[in-house]
């Protein structure tokens, strides 16, 4: 696939890019492994449209805030996943600005010598963020610290937009659809600081497909069998193995046990990895653990079984793959099952006997349905989303811009 030429790029000071690199702060944190994963992907990508880049990620969360709000990230996986309906009420409230603004002005004030020695040690030249909860902590710092740096923000949420995203002094905000952009446009957001380019994913998302045969043998799969993905997050999290063994039993007593398969991404769930592989399946059941080639083997299945994670919704929409989603995190995921059902690209099902016979009638009786959902889940997809978010940053908030055009 051809790539657009590197764009030129001067720092501050006009310097050369060979003599000076142009330096790139990208602020995110590990709730959950979406922003991590886009974060990542803008890295590379500013490398790649731009050579002498060099790029900061950092975790501001977890890394920069005062004592104890720095130890709150680590209870985000027990509140998601123990305490859900907590979560929705924090989740919620928070999108009302008079509790959103106090409790951040608040973390703001006690991490500001944090925060604003982090933009002194980096002296970025731009400023892009992948996470809600750090852009009204770092905007105020920013202006006072460093000003006239840009501050971009890019949005890595598909459906609800919470409003956290949506900061007033954002030089620019990344949007993943043109619902978003309009959300936006109606917070009272100036129409020309919103684009809406995609949700940034792995540059192997914007390749060709492999041969999907050959795809399935690398996974150890049989070439031959239609795939059912089974996977939830990065954790192996949720009822995977009911899920399974429901898929398992319908294929089965829908007499093609012998024409289909099932791959489960286990993650880091070692022990669910190893109870799937010990099990006595009616149809092959291959469980693997961190997949590096994730777009090859979206690309080797026929549909994916998975929670509402935007990244993997994204990523799966670029392939064609239709989704059957079992769950989504309160709050902050249920607009993203809406974004996939009302497409037509996928359903919502949490009840695992209910998603295995839907499953096993996709895959044996609907096929004409199946093949519409993917059509419809490919009219979603936008491979090139890292590309066009990187090259627009660089073209309109590059360091060659003198201060005062900011």
């Amino acid at each position: 696939m051809q790539q657009p030429d590197p764009m030129p790029i001067s720092g501050r000071d006009g310097a050369d890019p060979a003599t000076r690199a142009m330096h790139v702060l990208i602020l995110m944190s590990r709730t959950g492994g979406g922003h991590l994963a886009s974060a990542r992907a803008l890295e590379a990508e500013f490398r790649r449209q731009a050579p002498a880049t060099r790029v900061t990620t950092v975790d501001l969360l977890v890394d920069h805030l005062a004592f104890p709000f720095n130890r709150l990230p680590q209870t985000y996986d027990t509140l998601v996943n123990r305490a859900p309906r907590l979560w929705r009420a924090l989740w919620q409230a928070t999108t009302r600005q008079t509790v959103g603004g106090a409790s951040s002005s608040l973390v703001r004030l006690m991490s500001r010598p944090r925060i604003a020695r982090l933009i002194r040690t980096v002296n970025p030249d731009l400023v892009v963020s992948v996470h809600p909860l750090v852009n009204d902590l770092v905007i105020p710092i920013l202006a006072r610290t460093a000003p006239g740096t840009p501050y971009v923000t890019v949005v890595t949420d598909l459906g609800g937009i919470h409003p956290t995203w949506l900061h007033r002094a954002s030089s620019a905000i990344y949007l993943p659809t043109g619902e978003a952009l309009e959300l936006a446009a109606g917070r009272g957001l100036p129409r020309e600081r919103l684009h809406a380019l995609g949700l940034p994913v792995r540059a192997e998302f914007a390749h060709d497909a492999p041969d999907r045969a050959a795809a399935r043998a690398g996974f150890g799969l049989a070439p031959d069998r239609p795939v059912v993905l089974v996977m939830g997050g990065g954790g192996g999290i949720g009822p995977i193995e009911a899920i399974v063994a429901a898929t398992a039993d319908a294929v089965a007593a829908a007499g093609a046990a012998g024409k289909a398969q099932i791959a489960v991404i286990a993650a880091k769930n070692e022990g669910l990895r190893a109870r799937l592989a010990a099990g006595s399946w009616p149809v092959p059941v291959v469980p693997l653990g961190f997949v590096e080639r994730m777009a090859d083997l979206m690309h080797a299945s026929d549909l994916l079984v998975t929670k509402a994670g935007p990244g993997t919704i994204a990523e799966a929409s670029i392939c064609g793959l239709p989704m059957l989603i079992f769950g989504f995190i309160p709050g902050q995921e249920e607009a993203n099952v809406d974004h996939v059902v009302r497409a037509g690209a996928g359903l919502f099902e949490p009840d695992p006997t209910r998603l295995g016979a839907r499953a096993a009638a996709l895959l044996t009786r609907d096929g004409s349905r199946l093949a519409a959902m993917a059509e419809r889940a490919r009219s979603l997809g936008r491979p090139l989303a890292t590309r066009d978010i990187v090259a627009s940053i660089l073209a309109h908030h590059g360091p060659s811009r003198e201060a005062g055009d900011r």
